[in-house]
């Protein structure tokens, strides 16, 4: 029940710590309703990205598995992964900004203990270098399975 919990809580700080990046100015001058749109958009992007980077390790793992690479990514793979990327983001804004979960979590965050604070900080650092190195890996046995050296 409280992995449960924490999990939830470390997706809405990747939110909020997107939404924060670069809170002082930018947008805002511009237009206040339009930076906060953006800063939205920051927070969904981030969360989004980290997923989609994920999905891409693992997708090298099943193509190893199954010794051969997926046909429908052969061509137009970057149409492919617009759609992919799409379709993440979707779902995680409605999670985050139209049911309100996210906004209201960034909201509270700077009021929460600075015990859980730092963790929460502390362990999305983690994730994100652990993303990284996840890729890098899969990538690199995908080519090394694959036989491609660039």
């Amino acid at each position: 029940m409280y992995m449960i919990q924490f999990f939830k809580d470390l997706y809405l700080t990747m939110f909020t710590l997107g939404y924060k990046a670069g809170i002082a100015g930018g947008w805002q001058r511009m237009n206040r309703r339009f930076g906060i749109i953006m800063d939205i958009g920051k927070g969904v992007f981030l969360v989004t990205i980290i997923e989609f980077f994920i999905l891409e390790g693992i997708k090298s793992y099943v193509e190893i598995h199954l010794g051969k690479r997926l046909s429908f990514l052969d061509s137009k793979q970057w149409v492919i992964a617009i759609v992919i990327a799409y379709s993440l983001y979707l779902p995680n804004y409605y999670i985050l900004v139209t049911l309100g979960h996210g906004i209201k979590f960034e909201r509270e965050f700077n009021s929460l203990k600075k015990n859980r604070k730092m963790l929460l900080v502390v362990s999305f650092v983690l994730l994100l270098l652990a993303t990284m190195a996840f890729c890098i890996y899969s990538d690199s046995a995908y080519r090394h399975f694959f036989h491609i050296y660039s």
